[in-house]
């Protein structure tokens, strides 16, 4: 029973958090449909000139640049242990410049912490599948423990990895834009009237985006929780 009365807790913490970080998906959708934007970015250079151009700004060249051809991939990252950053197939988009600039200042951030999110993140996801496999075969008998655990993991998991991410969410709107002025100044793609249309379009978006994916981050630590006392109360409910 006392099973029961977390899992329920869990659930009213998802539904405490929805309602804090004010999550409102209908907006979210909007800005994935076509812009009259994407046409303004598509005149800067391509992902790879772009990502380039920002690490120069912050230098901080020494960074590997891959791009991923697949259409249907549209995740970009920086990964720390090789010190790269991968682009996805992110042309016709009008965030695209402020999504390359967001992994490229994940690249400057503090090596130590990014070091040690990689290591900390695989632990974490290693840890909770062990758990869950021995508590199925059995050999775990405290799962208590086991719960909470899980449940100071993942709150260490979600500090650090929403540190790093609103970090750089929140800065790669100002080096986007700095970088595109700086760009036009040079090569007179658009006006600054344009990049301001752009940026107006970030600040619009960004303030629903970064509490989302803090929610989204948080609903994903909740989960395994939530998952792992399911299987236990399956697995008393089957004794």
């Amino acid at each position: 029973m006392e099973y029961v009365f977390i899992l329920i807790g869990c659930l009213i913490t998802i539904g405490i958090l929805y309602i804090a970080f004010d999550i409102n998906i209908k907006k979210i959708k909007q800005y994935t449909k076509k812009s009259d934007l994407d046409e303004i970015t598509n005149k800067f250079p391509e992902n790879k000139k772009i990502c380039e151009a920002i690490l120069k700004k912050l230098k901080n060249e020494k960074v590997k640049i891959k791009e991923n051809e697949d259409e249907k991939n549209k995740t970009s990252l920086y990964v720390a242990i090789s010190d790269t950053i991968f682009i996805a197939n992110i042309k016709e988009s009008f965030t695209r410049i402020q999504t390359i600039t967001h992994e490229c200042i994940h690249s400057v951030q503090s090596r130590r912490l990014l070091l040690f999110n990689f290591i900390y993140s695989n632990i974490y996801i290693i840890y909770f599948v062990i758990v869950l496999i021995l508590t199925i075969s059995g050999l775990i008998k405290n799962t208590y423990m086991q719960i909470i655990i899980l449940a100071l993991m993942s709150f260490i998991y979600y500090i650090i990895r929403s540190y790093l991410e609103t970090d750089a969410m929140i800065k790669a709107r100002y080096v986007a834009e700095e970088y595109m002025k700086e760009y036009i100044k040079e090569e007179r793609v658009c006006s600054e009237k344009d990049i301001e249309k752009i940026c107006d379009k970030y600040d619009e978006m960004n303030p629903i985006g970064i509490p989302t994916y803090n929610f989204m981050l948080a609903i994903n630590c909740i989960a395994k929780i939530v998952f792992y006392i399911l299987v236990v109360i399956i697995k008393l409910i089957c004794v």
